[in-house]
């Protein structure tokens, strides 16, 4: 992997590189039966327990649990067709919610409740993208797509009921990417023309406003919590190929408080998947343009290890979760559309 080090102006994430990862990864192991298409997400349910879903050939949502150990045997698919890849998140209080974006446009979802899946239902809408969603507080859940003429349309569950969507007036050229700040609220990411980076803010009950970090990306961002202090990091794939991230350092909503976006290098097939296994920390999966092999890169509260080889074979981006006891599970899709998982580091 290339290493484009340019260490601007990150601050807290130091983008330093050194020549090994500080600890490794397990084997590649199988998911179980099924195929998908697409990219796969995956949310953290609780200690060593994961749910992941993908979308199937036939349209629909799979999903499977990871006990730490294995997968179930086969992937289930739920009831209902969907356009979109599905968007997984935990509610911060033992339930993951995964929803798609429906062939009609509405938003498909289902609950897990650490045991079983409820029948998904639809939530009226005009989704014209995949939706993200993230935990916005404890039981609630916040859910948002690019809608039909570029902005962006949203929605809460309250942990019992969906509030009507709503639209958010914007310039958007992506789906957007939604993470909790762990902080009472959820930061969204989102390219828009010339290929700048606009965030926003949920919190309050209200959004705080857009604000331009500009930058030149070529993908769906990726943002993420790092579970500290409300800071939160977004990375994008650049033009040539390599991973920039910018760091919102959990104060004011102003655009002072996010770093300029810096390199940490790689040469990726897609943007990076990244999650926090601990309070400050990072691993970062990507998926290499000379190998379609799974690289590594992690952050441990002041540098960055420098990206390492894991092996497998997949496209586009991987799915990271962490699993509660330090380390993360990444799901890779192959290019045989089989999915395969490692746990590390």
């Amino acid at each position: 992997m290339k290493r484009i080090v340019l260490c601007l102006l990150l601050l807290p994430l130091c983008l330093a590189l050194s020549p090994s990862a500080w600890a490794s990864w397990g084997s590649f192991i199988s998911t179980g039966t099924g195929t998908g298409v697409g990219v796969p997400t995956c949310a953290h349910v609780s200690t060593d327990h994961v749910v992941c879903a993908v979308r199937s050939g036939k349209a629909a949502m799979m999903v499977n649990e990871f006990n730490g150990t294995a997968w179930g045997t086969t992937w289930t698919s739920l009831v209902g067709a969907i356009s979109s890849d599905p968007s997984c998140t935990s509610d911060g209080a033992g339930k993951v919610i995964c929803a798609a974006t429906a062939t009609n446009g509405n938003l498909l979802w289902s609950i897990f409740n650490g045991t079983t899946w409820s029948t998904p239902a639809l939530v009226s809408a005009a989704l014209y993208s995949a939706p993200s969603c993230a935990q916005y507080t404890t039981g609630q859940v916040l859910c948002v797509a690019r809608n039909v003429s570029g902005g962006l349309a949203w929605s809460v569950y309250n942990g019992t009921s969906w509030k009507a969507f709503a639209n958010l007036a914007t310039a958007t050229e992506s789906a957007p990417s939604c993470t909790t700040d762990n902080n009472n609220g959820v930061i969204c990411g989102v390219f828009t023309t010339a290929s700048a980076t606009l965030v926003n803010r949920y919190a309050g009950g209200a959004w705080k406003g857009f604000l331009n970090l500009a930058g030149i990306a070529t993908s769906v961002p990726d943002c993420t919590s790092m579970n500290s202090a409300g800071n939160v990091v977004c990375f994008a794939e650049g033009i040539n190929n390599g991973v920039y991230g910018t760091r919102f350092n959990g104060g004011a909503w102003m655009l002072s408080s996010w770093s300029p976006y810096s390199g940490i290098g790689g040469s990726v097939i897609a943007n990076a998947s990244c999650t926090s296994q601990s309070a400050g920390l990072l691993v970062c999966g990507v998926m290499g343009t000379t190998d379609n092999a799974f690289w590594s890169d992690v952050y441990n509260g002041s540098n960055w290890s420098g990206w390492s080889k894991v092996g497998g074979l997949g496209m586009n981006s991987p799915a990271c979760a962490p699993l509660g006891t330090g380390q993360v599970v990444c799901v890779v899709l192959g290019i045989n559309n089989k999915l395969t998982s490692v746990v590390g580091p």
